[in-house]
């Protein structure tokens, strides 16, 4: 396994320093959003799943900006060198792609995780990455590009994502083949995220990031027992 297994995420979408600082923004808004929702304290846990071994300015924006960041563990498949460097305060726990979290249950008070879902691989994939966030969590905060914001977040290249199998077909061969691949990177909406939804309740969805109505750059899903939600109707996989 290379050292920054995580570059990759980075080479691409995010090589300007204009498409960083759109990046930024709206990571800002999410992590506002973060607090405003979740509204946590310092004492509550929280467990953030897919951790970058890339530091840069807007890799691992909750770490960087949370106040209490001896209360998060950070869970990533990398060897976590730069989240250990960066974030001392907080512990890192190495985890395998596919498998189960290595935490008890409603272990955390918030399990959350950002611009991981899309690549976990299929809808199994997904459902079985969501069922874990409400397995070791007592809530739940999700969020991910926006499949419908017209500049695809991987690439930079704009509305061609729009049709994946013209997507796929164009960027066969060249030097973005990698973002071809469904298990490298799938297309997620509010209706995907619906679709994969482990429990009769659902929960609720946020269009965030750089706010453009149904075409926001990003949504968020949120999941709060705290408003009557609650996992005993948990569907397993």
């Amino acid at each position: 396994m290379p050292d920054n297994i995580d570059s990759i995420y980075y080479k691409d979408g995010v090589n300007n320093s204009f498409a960083m600082s759109l990046l930024t923004i709206a990571r800002r808004r999410m992590l506002h959003l973060f607090m405003e929702r979740m509204r946590p304290n310092e004492n509550t846990t929280i467990l953030d799943i897919g951790v970058s071994d890339d530091e840069n300015e807007g890799a691992n924006f909750l770490e960087k900006h949370y106040p209490w960041k001896n209360r998060i563990t950070c869970a990533g498949i990398g060897n976590g060198d730069q989240v250990r460097r960066f974030y001392p305060e907080s512990t890192f726990v190495r985890i395998s792609p596919n498998e189960k979290l290595p935490f008890g249950d409603r272990t955390f008070d918030i399990a959350c995780s950002n611009a991981v879902i899309e690549h976990v691989g299929g809808p199994t994939q997904r459902r079985a990455f969501l069922s874990e966030h409400l397995r070791v969590g007592r809530s739940v905060f999700l969020t991910v590009p926006n499949r419908w914001f017209f500049v695809e977040h991987h690439t930079s290249i704009p509305f061609l994502h729009y049709v994946p199998s013209l997507f796929r077909g164009i960027l066969a061969k060249t030097r973005l083949e990698y973002w071809t691949h469904p298990s490298h990177m799938d297309f997620v909406s509010r209706s995907t995220l619906m679709t994969d939804w482990p429990l009769e309740t659902k929960p609720d969805f946020v269009m965030t990031g750089l706010p453009l109505g149904p075409f926001s750059s990003n949504i968020a899903l949120i999941f709060d027992p705290r408003k009557g939600l609650k996992t005993d109707n948990l569907i397993r996989t």
